[in-house]
């Protein structure tokens, strides 16, 4: 299957979503953050919310436009078997989505639940952050056509959802990187740079003049000193640090934009 692919607008509207998340202080900011998503792929019900792994998920609903009753019955019932929740739980992984785990895995009184409330497609994702306190993000009724580009925004995008909405709806703060200079290496940050502007490892190797395992390896580096598992979650951390900017200052002129994100070096 052929990895789905945004084109030079999309990515360019997903790079505006990231860098305004870095300056989100308020709960609805976040919200406006989230619903920005059907402007590259349009849904019907969304929602977000706060997930605390250490007392028993005790889940908070942050936003939704969801049916109210049915919030109430999928908080009360459905939120412990969220696929992305659940995951969370039980995966250890920094990000989850619903899309990896089987359908048929779900409780029938769930699916039935749903299709009561007129919900037909969906796609949930999970963010693990410090101490237990973790994020869940949920769309419903978007084209099935457009699950995959979907999951692929998503796992874009809830690392910086996550951030904005920790920073600001508890006393969690993510510790500004004050010593960013020296946890990373220089060729890191310059790496990690080009990652923020779409470029595959091939074309940083290229840009930099330097090895494809090379990027890797410093790519492995970085994820291993920011503890996370991936490019885009290490993006979203990084971008932290409000010193660092989303596109590179100085692109070289004969660089061109990406036409599409390819996550698959």
């Amino acid at each position: 299957m052929s990895q789905p692919a945004f084109s030079a607008k999309e990515f360019q509207r997903l790079g505006e979503i990231m860098h305004d998340a870095r300056s989100v202080v308020r709960s609805d900011r976040v919200w406006q953050l989230v619903s920005a998503v059907r402007k590259v792929i349009p849904y019907e019900f969304s929602g977000c919310g706060a997930v605390d792994l250490l007392h028993g998920i005790d889940p908070l609903l942050g936003h939704s436009t969801y049916p109210r009753e049915f919030c109430q019955l999928y908080m009360g019932q459905g939120l412990v078997v969220d696929p992305a929740v659940n995951r969370l739980i039980t995966s250890g992984q920094t990000v989850t989505s619903s899309a990896d785990v089987p359908t048929a895995d779900e409780p029938k009184d769930i699916t039935s639940l749903k299709l009561d409330f007129g919900i037909k497609t969906c796609l949930s994702a999970g963010v693990r952050g410090v101490n237990g306190s973790c994020s869940y993000f949920a769309f419903s009724n978007f084209d099935a056509k457009q699950a995959d580009k979907l999951r692929l925004l998503l796992d874009i995008l809830t690392p910086h959802f996550h951030l904005s909405y920790m920073r600001c709806t508890s006393t969690w703060r993510p510790e500004r990187p004050a010593q960013a200079t020296t946890l990373l290496s220089k060729r890191e940050e310059e790496i990690l740079r080009w990652v923020a502007a779409g470029k595959t490892n091939w074309e940083i190797s290229v840009i930099l003049k330097v090895s494809l395992n090379t990027v890797k390896f410093h790519l492995k580096n970085v994820f291993q000193k920011i503890g996370v598992e991936n490019r885009w979650s290490a993006i979203a951390y990084w971008q932290t640090g409000e010193q660092h900017r989303v596109i590179p200052s100085a692109p070289p002129s004969d660089d061109r934009p990406p036409s599409a994100v390819n996550t698959s070096d």
